[in-house]
């Protein structure tokens, strides 16, 4: 006997044929995980087909080590592997990979799962969340095509999901309910558990190895029901299920940017609909490609517009802070987020100030020959810090830092300056204004682990300070009850990269971090200071306008041929040898019009250089995916980096 095996890696082939030995022949199935000898490794692959006889005489092949019997793949989740491996452009290998337990030499046996009842605490639908929850379950019982809550911050939609889940479980359907960062969203998980109790397993990086797998085989076995996390949680197969769930579907979190490069909301859809369940997507400010097709019909579109519980969403006022510099105000705080400042901590009320831009200053410069201080390794500008009484400068790709120059390298003149402005600036600058004030700064290098986040979260929430000034991961994730005031310090930050996607992302996060304001029975105030205050990202994001940015962003996108009209795939070329890695990305480019293929470049990246390695991209243009052609192409740049559906083009 005989087995077509994938192997648990990057592969030119689908599949290898190893013999049965005896011993093993009873153990082996379709979906049966087994060690094998691949080259001078031992790794693990799935069986896909079984042959009864010898189908390859003529060469010598290896044995099968050993099964594997703790778990099978089911059947649908090759199905799966296929479909990724085809559209992401990666090998079956690679593809389902994704899709197996993690690997444990000797994993202990858990004792039989004893399952609590919990009392669980549903808060009453309101009229809105009744109508739609109602809908769902009607989609869920008909067709089962996916569905769109396109909900206001503080809508409810948590609500929505667990009345959902609770109802899967009640017809003995599983649910997979992902969340951008598990860091980010503690509220989220709590109220799950709060709920269910243990039919909740989590899944997320910062797991050890051993309570990964054991989470994985709880929900894969059907012991637990319910599984939570970011994009690995979809990851775990289910024979059973009934519902995935993606809150704030529009993060960028869940695209993966190592091969296979998949995006779980893409990959979500294709994995409803082979286990005949249904994919629900949560959002106010949802992706173009996914908003499209709610319109068009392609997804169920269901609106939230009310706030639940609470008052409407400030409209933002609005600061030119061109005005400023005019009016001789060289602060990054303009006279009017001074004031708004003063009255809310007179009040009793916190404020939250939003910068996206860590660090002091953007770049050091001298002012004699205009020399920027790079990173050597990257060729991009290093961020100045001052932390905990240290000066430095950090690139932020590569984390290499390095002490500030007393003299320009260039010119040998003394006269450095900082340019730009970071959150460690604004700190600077906010406890001069406001002396008497306790002030929290936050970033990701402050809050690295979840017991961080709860920390901050706590101190917050019992007002543990006045001011807290941060940068985008105070956008996401907590509601804190006396926030009545957001200011979003510099609201430009990354409008101008030359990158489609810019102005959405900026209309994003402008929404997301003013929806922070305000909650219960007060309407909070939102200040957006900006030298751009005509930009129409700007403007919508103002008035928490999603319809009218969308209807002017998508009318861009169609007439370039970008997404939702057309896929792209970026292909990226680096080496440490400059003109190694462009005459790469030019064969390719002539091999691609020479086919008739839509593309735009070759070109130097924004980041021309990142660790050393000098970097070139093309973009290709296409209408549906796979592509046979692009397939076959591909397979002769294996060394490129091939990304379907990039998130980044920088």
């Amino acid at each position: 006997m005989q087995a077509e095996i994938v192997p648990e890696t990057k592969t030119d082939r689908d599949s290898f044929t190893y013999k049965v030995p005896t011993e093993l022949a009873g153990k082996l199935s379709i979906g049966s995980i087994v060690y094998i000898e691949f080259g001078k490794r031992r790794i693990r692959g799935v069986v896909i087909k079984i042959n009864k006889t010898e189908i390859c005489p003529k060469y010598k092949i290896k044995t099968i080590l050993l099964v594997d019997e703790n778990y099978k793949l089911p059947s649908e989740y090759i199905n799966i592997a296929r479909w990724v491996s085809g559209y992401y452009l990666c090998s079956l290998g690679e593809a389902i990979s994704l899709f197996l337990p993690p690997e444990m030499k000797r994993p202990r046996k858990q004792p039989g799962l004893v399952k609590k009842n919990i009392a669980a605490k549903f808060e009453k639908l309101t009229k809105e969340q009744e109508q739609i929850f109602k809908r769902l379950l009607d989609d869920f019982n008909n067709k089962r095509k996916p569905a769109l809550i396109f909900g206001v911050t503080g809508s409810g939609k948590t609500e929505i999901y667990l009345a959902l889940a609770k109802k899967m479980l009640e017809v003995k359907r599983s649910v997979v309910f992902l969340v951008p960062e598990i860091v980010l969203t503690p509220q989220n998980i709590s109220r799950f558990q709060q709920v269910f109790g243990d039919e909740v397993c989590i899944m997320h990086s910062k797991l050890s190895k051993s309570e990964k797998y054991h989470s994985y085989l709880d929900f894969s076995s059907g012991r637990k029901n319910v599984i939570i996390g970011p994009r690995s949680a979809l990851l775990v197969p289910s024979s059973n299920l009934g519902m995935i769930i993606i809150d704030e579907e529009q993060e960028d979190s869940y695209k993966q940017e190592q091969s296979p490069r998949y995006d779980a909301t893409i990959l979500a859809e294709i994995i409803a609909s082979k286990n005949n369940s249904i994919l629900v997507l949560g959002s106010a400010t949802p992706r173009l490609e996914t908003f499209f097709k709610a319109k068009n019909g392609t997804y169920k579109f269901y609106e939230m517009r009310s706030r639940y519980h609470q008052p409407k969403l400030p409209v933002a006022e609005v600061v030119d802070m061109k005005n400023e510099l005019k009016s001789g105000n060289n602060s990054m705080i303009s006279s009017l987020l001074a004031q708004r400042i003063r009255e809310t901590i007179k009040n009793q009320e916190q404020v939250l100030l939003f910068l996206n831009r860590r660090g002091m200053a953007t770049f050091v410069s001298c002012r004699d020959c205009g020399e920027v201080i790079s990173c050597t390794h990257c060729l991009v500008p290093m961020i100045y810090h001052f932390d905990k009484g240290l000066n430095y400068l950090l690139c932020h790709h590569c984390d290499r830092k390095q002490n500030l120059p007393k003299k320009c390298p260039n010119c040998g003149s003394v006269k450095i300056k900082y340019f730009g402005s970071g959150v460690e600036k604004v700190e600077k600058e906010v406890k001069d204004l406001f002396p008497d004030a306790r002030i929290k700064r936050v970033d990701s290098q402050i809050l690295r682990t979840q017991d961080d986040y709860k920390n901050f979260y706590n101190d917050f929430k019992n007002h543990e300070f006045d001011i807290v000034i941060g940068t985008q991961i105070l956008a996401k994730g907590f509601d804190i009850p006396n926030v009545m005031l957001v200011g979003i310090v510099s609201a430009d930050v990354g409008l101008h990269l030359p990158f489609f996607r810019s102005r959405e992302r900026i209309f994003r996060l402008i929404t997301q971090v003013s929806g922070r304001s305000g909650r219960r029975e007060k309407i909070g105030k939102t200040v957006i200071q900006t030298y751009w205050p005509k930009s129409e990202a700007i403007k919508f994001a103002a008035n928490h306008d999603y319809e009218n940015f969308y209807l002017s962003e998508i009318n861009n996108r169609l007439k370039k041929n970008y997404p939702p009209k057309n896929h792209i795939i970026r292909v990226l070329s680096e080496n440490k040898i400059e003109e190694k890695a462009r005459k790469e990305i030019k064969k390719l480019s002539a091999e691609l019009k020479n086919n008739h293929i839509d593309l735009v470049g070759p070109g130097q990246c924004f980041f021309s250089k990142i660790n050393n390695r000098f970097r070139f991209q093309l973009i290709i243009k296409v209408n549906i995916l796979p592509d046979k052609k692009i397939t076959e192409i591909k397979s002769r740049y294996q060394s490129l980096v091939w990304d379907v559906d990039p998130l980044n083009l920088l």
